[in-house]
């Protein structure tokens, strides 16, 4: 057993004495830890590491107990992946990002209206099974050269360094305001992002409170009216199935518990583009079009917002969403979801950027880094110029966890003769087309392998509530017919396609629950 113990000079001696059968401690020079402008080394205390086992006095010997340390950046769909794959008994994993959680992401909407809970779409980082360390930080500044990632804890702002060996860059994007008036200074209040569990938990509050507060029977009609209004900005599936989620609350929960509030109700969905699921088959995103229509809900395209006015109309405050074309919506609720910016670390790095992301070659790997630096999911601008999906994201960090466990182990990276070596590239990697562990093998037959990274088409899906959805297989690299579903069937290849996806048992048997209970019962509608 080994214990670290940071001891002042006469302590230390009085140990020695107490522990005689401690045959050996060796001096640590750790990380230090910087708090504003001050730097607290641990060396300025004497920190003595006791070892029931004789040290060697040759540094190599230290360096041949110590793993290859891999730094995360982030623990979404790339980063948790890549840690969960990593082989920990090669690397000391360690991960460092701000959520301590991945997020099941293509559930979000459905827990901003109370489908699902919160806590059944997410997994915690500490679960990984023998993850180094994990450090909830956000990381501000890279020292490419010294291979130090300066971070500050989410907390109390403390900045402390954590070095690395191999870095994987994978901290996503957030939500791209444009620059539009007012979004930024409103967000929170009455204009929402969609991208985390606390962006639904603030929805799914606010619906509530528009609710609560139009049904006091005080409120002046251009209130109510206002608070009664819900716009969705973006015509993606994020968008698109949240509209649909809230459409579905609408209609069985508030209809039955504020049934003199639904004939105020109005949806407003806004796409800049000429069409909602660019990504889709034509016709698949006409049908979800022409549902959306279906269900009395304002879509329209070819239509920016501008800004949001705040004014007073009949002695009250009242939002307003100003659009390009000149029209104008009051609102209560703006969930905004389109578009993609970098984080800050990247946006203030020095990495070489492509539209806002990092730029990567054929490998995953930044360009000029010895092969130390690797970037992947959202923020990683590939040669092909994939899309920022969790798809994506997950393939690659399949791709790169299969590099690192079977070829970039094999390089002493520990070794100072290889400090300033490019790292080797790999060997054949199978792309990872199944969407299961446990048709894995199927890989090997249906693909060919490749040192370089390959993307795979496993199709394209989006939900509309319960019993409907559309499914696009047609550009699928899947066996199988390249065909198109809607409706029924297609909800049917969602929902066993994304339960089957859950990363744990207990969210394999929460989520169903919720959904019968939502079905059954109905939805929560308290605010806490």
């Amino acid at each position: 057993n080994i214990i670290i113990m940071a001891l002042s000079p006469s302590v230390s001696r009085t140990v020695r004495r107490l522990l005689p059968s401690i045959r050996s401690w060796t001096l640590l020079h750790h990380q230090h830890i910087r708090h504003g402008n001050h730097r607290l080394h641990s060396n300025s205390l004497p920190c003595m590491l006791f070892s029931t086992t004789p040290a060697s006095n040759n540094t190599e010997d230290v360096n041949k107990s110590r793993k290859p340390r891999v730094l995360i950046l982030g623990s979404g769909w790339a980063g948790f992946t890549l840690a969960r794959r990593l082989e920990k008994s090669l690397f000391d994993v360690r991960v460092v990002s701000p959520a301590n959680h991945f997020l099941f992401t293509p559930l979000l909407p459905s827990t901003a209206v109370g489908t699902l809970e919160f806590r059944a779409i997410q997994e915690p980082v500490r679960t990984i099974e023998g993850l180094g360390n994990y450090y909830q930080a956000k990381a501000k500044e890279l020292d490419l050269e010294k291979r130090v990632v300066t971070c500050e804890d989410l907390y109390k702002g403390v900045k402390f360094d954590v070095s690395y060996d191999y870095l994987c860059v994978a901290g996503g994007m957030k939500s791209n305001t444009f620059n539009t008036p007012n979004i930024q200074r409103l967000e929170g209040v009455v204009v929402f992002f969609l991208k985390h569990l606390h962006h639904a938990r603030q929805i799914r509050n606010r619906i509530v409170e528009c609710f609560e507060r139009a049904s006091n029977p005080t409120i002046p009609a251009v209130q109510r009216d206002r608070l009664l209004s819900f716009i969705v900005v973006g015509g993606g599936p994020t968008s698109c199935e949240f509209m649909s989620e809230l459409h579905d609350f609408i209609n069985t929960d508030v209809a039955k518990w504020y049934p003199d509030l639904t004939g105020h109700i109005k949806l407003t969905l806004v796409e800049a583009g000429p069409g909602i699921l660019g990504s889709f088959d034509k016709a698949l995103s006409e049908y979800y079009l022409e549902k959306l229509n279906e269900k009395n809900i304002d879509v329209r395209l070819n239509t920016a917002v501008s800004g949001i006015d705040e004014r007073y109309i009949e002695g009250e405050q009242i939002t307003v969403a100003k659009f390009a074309d000149e029209t104008e919506v009051n609102f209560g609720t703006m969930v905004w979801s389109a578009g993609l910016a970098p984080v800050n670390l990247i946006a203030n790095s020095n990495l070489s950027l492509d539209r806002d992301r990092v730029i990567v070659d054929e490998y995953l790997r930044v360009p000029g880094t010895q092969g130390r630096v690797f970037a992947l999911g959202d923020c990683a601008a590939s040669p092909d110029q994939l899309p920022p999906t969790a798809t994506v994201a997950e393939q690659q960090a399949l791709y790169l966890s299969d590099c690192f466990n079977e070829f970039y182990s094999k390089f002493d990276v520990l070794d100072e003769k290889n400090h300033a070596v490019e790292v080797p590239l790999p060997g054949n990697v199978t792309p990872h087309l199944m969407p299961w562990n446990i048709l894995s093998m199927m890989n090997k037959i249906l693909c060919d392998s490749s040192p370089k990274f390959q993307y795979k088409n496993r199709g394209a899906m989006a939900s509309m509530g319960f019993g409907g959805g559309v499914t696009d297989l047609k550009n699928s690299d899947l066996p199988g017919p390249k065909t198109t579903m809607s409706g029924s069937a297609s909800y049917l290849v969602w929902t066993s396609t994304y339960l089957t996806k859950q990363l744990s048992i207990q969210n394999m048997i929460l989520i169903p629950m919720y959904w019968f209970k939502a079905l059954v019962f109905g939805r929560d509608i308290s605010r806490f």
